[in-house]
């Protein structure tokens, strides 16, 4: 009787179920295994491709070789993974180690898409296996980024291998392990096993942080239409033909996150530096030779600032008031002592990752002076979490106030 039950179907992300008649889909690692090593190759290709491109508008391809400009390329995209460069110039030796967060986001994010798409078109078990198949996802990842580093170094420039496998790994581990959560959603829902006061608090920090970089980014538009004209002579000094400015406005939408970190970072009261004995601040602007850059054009005039730009430090803080009174809805709550630790909770991890986009955003950009170029990470970590604290705390009782008012109203009608 055994042998006339039909075989047990098996379970996959997609929701389908394989019989004997259809082909048995491939276990997660493999497919796993391919979006690592298709996610890394193939911004890594267009980045060595752009440096060609770049090559050849520049001098027709008359000085170096070929090889200098695929190079360059690949040292680009190390770069965008956390691969310091160590730069040979006259005889002396100077250190690279900003980060184009521009190219990091789209490196994680091809990730991530090619994560979701291994987990929807292979068999998905259990946690356990999406765990693993983020593990090789970013080992295959990875490995191509340290092979990337030994063929990339040459005398001139030479990236660090561990940073360049470390880096790989982890944008390599968010990108595409947040990818295949998301392909795996219907088999492995990790919503159900965390408990609603965590994901609440999840929630309200990762608001509270991209409010504060959408803010930031409004901030730093507005700057750079205010000083429209020093931009524009900035763009005309350079004396580029049209493939030369396609390549300038790719390097500043490359860095634009950048700003918008260090913009953030201005907002919550620090400031940064942009270079050594410099300072950008609501209260007080200290600037030295700057490089003939499009963005820096955003920059304050150097002096005292007017009295109202110390209003700016009270945004962070109704920004994350915002995010605590739309966590406390989303994840109503009855007690204030609960909203109010939602709010805060949120408020403070909120600071916590506005204070990573903040380090990951400044970097050596060059020898000298350049070298410092960023905000201070101490300070910063301090008004954000203690700003953002505030104001999420104040957000939830708030929310939770009117919450409680709302149910006293139905009652009572």
């Amino acid at each position: 009787m055994t042998d006339l039950l039909p075989p047990r179907n098996a379970r996959t992300s997609s929701g389908a179920t394989a019989t004997s008649g259809t082909p048995p889909l491939r276990p997660l690692a493999v497919g796993a295994a391919v979006a690592g090593a298709v996610a890394a190759t193939t911004v890594l290709l267009g980045c060595m491709a752009l440096g060609l491109v770049g090559w050849f508008a520049s001098d027709g391809g008359s000085h170096g070789e070929t090889t200098d400009a695929l190079r360059v390329g690949a040292d680009g995209w190390l770069l965008a993974h956390g691969s310091h460069l160590r730069l040979a110039t006259g005889g002396a030796h100077v250190a690279l180690t900003v980060v184009p967060l521009g190219l990091t986001l789209l490196c994680a994010y091809v990730a991530h898409r090619l994560g979701a798409w291994a987990a929807r078109t292979s068999a998905v078990e259990d946690a356990g296996a999406v765990a693993l198949g983020t593990v090789v996802l970013a080992g295959l990842y990875a490995v191509v980024g340290l092979v990337t580093a030994v063929l990339a170094a040459s005398a001139v420039a030479e990236p660090g291998l561990l940073r360049s496998f470390v880096g790989c790994f982890v944008v390599a581990a968010v990108g595409g392990g947040t990818g295949l959560l998301r392909g795996s959603r219907d088999v492995v829902d990790w919503r159900v096993r965390v408990p609603e006061g965590l994901r609440a608090v999840l929630a309200g920090g990762l608001g509270a942080a991209l409010l504060l970089a959408s803010v930031s980014s409004v901030v730093l538009a507005l700057a750079l239409v205010l000083d429209l004209g020093t931009a524009a002579t900035v763009l005309s000094r350079l004396h580029a033909d049209t493939s030369g400015g396609l390549l300038s406005t790719l390097l500043v939408a490359a860095v634009a996150p950048n700003a918008v970190g260090l913009t953030a970072s201005y907002l919550l009261g620090p400031g940064f530096a942009v270079g050594t004995g410099t300072l950008v601040s609501p209260t007080a602007v200290t600037l030295g030779p700057v490089p003939a850059f499009p963005l820096l054009a955003a920059l304050p005039d150097p002096g005292a600032q007017p009295a109202w730009l110390a209003a700016l430090a009270a945004l962070p803080v109704l920004l994350a008031a915002v995010a605590g009174v739309l966590v406390v809805r989303r994840y109503p709550v009855v007690g204030y002592q609960a909203g109010a630790l939602r709010g805060g909770l949120s408020g403070v991890l909120g600071g916590v990752l506005a204070t990573v986009l903040v380090g990951v955003s400044g970097g050596a950009v060059g020898p000298g002076r350049m070298a410092d170029v960023g905000a201070a990470l101490a300070p910063t970590l301090l008004a954000a979490t203690v700003g953002l604290g505030l104001g999420g705390l104040v957000g939830g009782v708030a929310a939770t106030w009117w919450g409680r008012r709302s149910v006293a109203g139905q009652v009572a009608g």
